[in-house]
């Protein structure tokens, strides 16, 4: 096998004890240098804490490294944690932090540069989906970031950025997340049947009538 084709392969993650883990090829995706962009429609800080050691690795390895994350910002999608210590740690303006608010459900990790390697797939960055969904994804490593394979995806990726708001500060209030978790679902009720939308919404409000009276006697 030659230097190229050894750089051109493709690889099945899951989470079953014989699969390679999508943390482990998150690891790898950090590795090397170039920009690493990050889509997860769902972004824990208990996932986040399992690559956290390899984003400040990227980052501190050369100051050309940059890493641009895409998030929704409601407060069921993103934690707010994690835009915090991201800004931490940028001290040379590496990161750049986006909002989607369109129901964000895409899953893409991708980096371009001379060795490009990309992770498409089901996972979002959580530890739900690293250590107990079952999830599948593909791991692609390509010679160039003008690849057929990978190409499509760099544009993609080019345009939902450019699609995409700053992620302020003000943007994580705990209040302004909540609204946006509100929006996010009003939106998705609005394609539902109005039978299916009360058939979901009927049983929460009445366990949240029930828990207040509840609490209302302890």
């Amino acid at each position: 096998m030659n230097e190229i084709e050894a750089r051109s392969s493709h690889t099945l993650l899951g989470t079953n004890d014989g699969d390679r883990r999508v943390q482990a090829a998150l690891a790898d995706l950090l590795a090397e240098d170039g920009t690493v962009y990050i889509v997860s429609g769902y972004f824990t800080y208990q996932g986040y804490r399992q690559i956290r050691d390899h984003v400040v690795s990227f980052l501190e390895r050369s100051r050309e490294n940059e890493l641009v994350v895409v998030v929704g910002p409601a407060s069921d999608q993103f934690s707010s944690r994690i835009a915090y210590d991201l800004w931490s740690l940028d001290g040379y303006d590496q990161v750049s932090l986006y909002k989607q608010p369109r129901g964000l459900h895409a899953k893409l990790y991708v980096r371009d540069g001379p060795n490009p390697r990309c992770i498409l797939g089901s996972a979002n960055i959580t530890q739900v989906a690293f250590e107990y969904n079952i999830e599948l994804g593909l791991e692609m490593i390509r010679d160039s970031p003008d690849h057929p394979d990978i190409r499509p995806l760099l544009e993609w990726v080019d345009e939902l950025v450019a699609t995409s708001e700053p992620l302020r500060r003000r943007d994580l209030f705990g209040p302004v997340q909540v609204g946006s978790s509100f929006v996010n679902w009003s939106n998705k009720a609005r394609l539902l049947p109005m039978r299916n939308v009360a058939l979901r919404v009927i049983p929460i409000l009445l366990l949240i009538f029930l828990f207040s009276g509840l609490f209302r006697f302890v």
